[in-house]
């Protein structure tokens, strides 16, 4: 081997190449060079080193200790820069394969110097690895060796370019996602399933238009906006969306479901949601979507939909749930499910294979959508839900509004059309208020009676004059539609009925320690509260529960040394009571009738809905979605955005490492790679040059389930590098 130099002349300039090269012959003897290493990056002294060498092995000769020039190495080479670089960089790998640059470039408009899509691509790898505000970004970038790998100097990355890059993206999120997920259908194994849900995140502060103060998920009292997701089997993101805090959910999944539809994400995959979607209403209305859909139905809907279902022959028997019986109470669960005709599953389910049945349903036993519509048709469902919750057929607001399918919240409002006068409601059954608002309608209702009818005729005089157009007549109960089929499949966990059982019993021990407690308290006050108030307390107890319709609660009156008191009496309503343990352990799994699975795979289907909820997981805590610090919609709409570009990143190299015989998370590997660094060196005298940090074993065994190994061969490197 030997030192070779090459001089190449461009112009007025000289450039120097030196080169280690081995001698060899070719198979007919001729002889040949084999460069073996590019010297470029070395210094003169070094390369003079090495020539000595070389020379003495050559010779013979013993080779002189390298202290001295060590030393002068060390003393003549300044470590400039140590550059976070190998988790970048993997991530980087993806972010080329799935061509984002390249779809970026193309939704959204040239900018000067840097591309919008270099600006969105920093700040994707920032949530990956160090999530932070994106102000936090721009101060981020120049320690890592990003300036070095997208070519773009630090000092033109700031805080001006981000929010510009944020809002082009805030305006290209719906084509974004057309090409994301066409992209996504096209890759190798392609999308079969796809899985919806709805979170949440809130704001530090006041937040953008957009959020509405509520109940996070967590029980928090926040700022908040709701967010869609509809991701594939891979966790792979398809369509996202953001929506105010207060929407209805099942409202806001139809939606997101019609445009993916609309759009051609989908395609043959069905889309598995949660029991959320699994009322009558809902499931009309994805029956009319055109979507291939998988859920499960409600509780309260499992006895009008599965009326032939066995839960009498398994819910009735009388269970102790403790550990030691835990064993041959199991084995009796299955038993008396083999003989109702389940069949046991591998997973320990019994199932029920129901087939396809349609629904014929008469006049009002479809859930209303309330929502808007005709007057007329409005005033006969107030009417309606007087005489249900005065009957006794529905016990409260929250579960009239559950068969309704909407919050309590609407229903309390439109039923303020039970304060017009019976005159007036009569007018308004017979179609007079046709071209009044709804809420034309409330404020006459609000008004005392003596003023009602006075307020109500000027209204509709003004309407007349205006030359108003009827109300659209979006007919609340279609009755038309009268026919529903769906594919139903029972499924039933012996395990899951001992652990419900287990827990309503804890619940129920700490009701009864609340009702003692509150009567220690009567007791012992001196001055007792009133009937009134410690009934609503009471009631207040079980509705949170969901307990207000299987418990009666009263009170009688003590007296004790010249005291008087009222004690809460609480007693259980045993029909009620047996009737809501016998489904325990049940559920039923409906689908689209042309979903042709068998209903092992239909129910394992539906049970590999975590996949989204493990991308919520990791979009909140991995990625830091919350909280959100912006205050304008289209940037929390960009935020959410990229944390859906980050999401794709993570799952993609989670899959790389799947197949690479690997089982780590993104997090986990990116955190082997992080002490993996780009070292910046300044020889005297020479110009920079860039060498990685020598690999770990474990960060080798990442990168060769990869096949990335050379992301840390510094002839590689050296290569690729733009100095910044």
């Amino acid at each position: 081997m030997f030192v070779r130099t090459t001089r190449v002349r461009r112009g007025d300039k000289v450039y120097t190449y030196p080169q280690l090269v081995e001698s060899y012959r070719k198979p007919g003897g001729q002889p040949a060079h084999k460069v073996i290493a590019s010297l470029k990056d070395w210094s003169p002294e070094a390369i003079e080193g090495l020539k000595v060498t070389l020379a003495a092995a050559r010779e013979g000769k013993a080779v002189v200790p390298a202290e001295q020039i060590t030393k002068s190495f060390a003393d003549n080479h300044v470590v400039a820069a140590n550059l976070a670089y190998l988790s970048l960089a993997v991530l980087m790998e993806g972010w080329s394969r799935w061509r984002l640059g390249e779809l970026l470039d193309r939704l959204l408009p040239e900018a000067s110097i840097v591309s919008h899509s270099q600006v969105l691509q920093t700040l994707v790898l920032h949530r990956c690895v160090a999530p932070d505000s994106k102000r936090a970004a721009c101060t981020w970038y120049p320690t890592t060796a990003l300036p070095e790998l997208l070519g773009v100097k630090p000092r033109y990355l700031n805080n001006s370019r981000v929010h510009r890059a944020l809002e082009a993206l805030s305006h290209a999120e719906e084509a974004l996602q057309d090409g994301l997920a066409h992209r996504l259908a096209a890759a190798p194994g392609g999308v079969v399933a796809t899985y919806l849900d709805l979170t949440d995140t809130w704001f530090v502060g006041r937040g953008p238009p957009m959020s509405r103060r509520g109940k996070t998920k967590e029980g928090l009292l926040r700022e908040k906006i709701g967010i869609a997701l509809l991701c594939d089997q891979r966790g792979f993101p398809l369509r996202w969306r953001t929506c105010p805090g207060n929407r209805y959910e099942p409202r806001v999944m139809l939606e997101l479901l019609r445009e993916a539809r609309a759009a051609g994400s989908l395609g043959d995959a069905p889309v598995v949601m949660d029991r959320a979607m699994g009322r009558g209403a809902h499931l009309e209305a994805l029956s009319d979507a055109d979507v291939t859909w998988v859920s499960a139905l409600t509780r309260n809907q499992f006895h009008t939909l599965v009326p032939e279902c066995p839960w009498d022959k398994l819910g009735d028997i009388e269970l102790l749930g403790s550990p030691n019986t835990r064993k041959r109470e199991l084995h009796q669960l299955g038993q008396l499910a083999r003989e109702a005709g389940m069949k046991e599953t591998a997973d320990g389910r019994f199932l029920l294979d129901l087939g396809i049945d349609c629904f014929e349903r008469e006049e009002g036993a479809r859930a209303p959508a309330l929502g808007g519509g005709a007057h007329e048709e409005l005033m006969r469902e107030v009417l309606f839900m007087e005489e249900a919750l005065a009957s006794g057929w529905a016990p409260t607001l929250r579960a009239l509004a559950r068969w309704y399918g909407c919050s309590p919240k609407t229903l309390h409002r439109v039923r303020h059309l039970r304060y017009l006068e019976p005159a007036i409601q009569e007018r308004v059954l017979q179609g007079e208020a046709e071209l009044l608002t709804l809420d034309e309608l409330l404020a006459v209702a609000d008004k005392d009676t003596d003023k009602q009818v006075r307020s109500f005729g000027v209204r509709l005089a003004v309407a007349k004059r205006q030359e108003r157009k009827p109300a659209v007549a979006r007919a609340i109960l279609d009755l038309r539609r009268q026919r529903l089929l769906l594919r139903r499949v029972v499924y039933f966990s012996p395990d899951l009925l001992l652990r419900r059982r287990a827990t309503v019993r804890k619940r129920l021990d700490r009701l009864y320690e609340h009702v003692e407690l509150l009567n220690q308290e009567q007791r012992d006050r001196p001055k007792p509260r009133g009937e009134v108030h410690l009934l609503a307390d009471m009631r207040r107890t079980l509705d949170r529960l969901h307990w207000i319709d299987a418990f009666e609660v009263s009170t009688r009156l003590r007296r004790s040394k010249g005291r008087r008191w009222h004690e809460l009496v609480v007693e259980r309503n045993e029909d009620e009571w047996k009737r809501r343990r016998r489904l325990d352990g049940f559920g039923v799994v409906v689908a689209h009738p042309r979903f042709t699975a068998t209903a092992e795979g239909l129910v394992g289907l539906y049970f590999s809905k975590d996949v989204v909820e493990k991308d919520f997981q990791t979009i909140k805590s991995e990625l830091d979605l919350r909280p959100v610090r912006h205050r304008t919609d289209p940037k929390v709409q960009a935020h959410v955005s990229l944390c859906m570009l980050a999401l794709l990143l993570q799952r993609n190299l989670e899959q790389d490492l799947a197949r690479g015989g690997l089982n780590d998370t993104a997090v986990a590997a990116t955190q082997t790679l992080a002490t993996c660094h780009l070292n910046r060196l300044e020889p005297t005298g020479a110009r920079p040059y860039y060498s990685v940090t020598a690999a770990s074993p474990e960060q080798r065994q990442v990168l060769a389930a990869l096949d990335l190994e050379h992301l840390v061969d510094d002839r590689h490197v050296g290569g690729t590098i733009r100095p910044r």
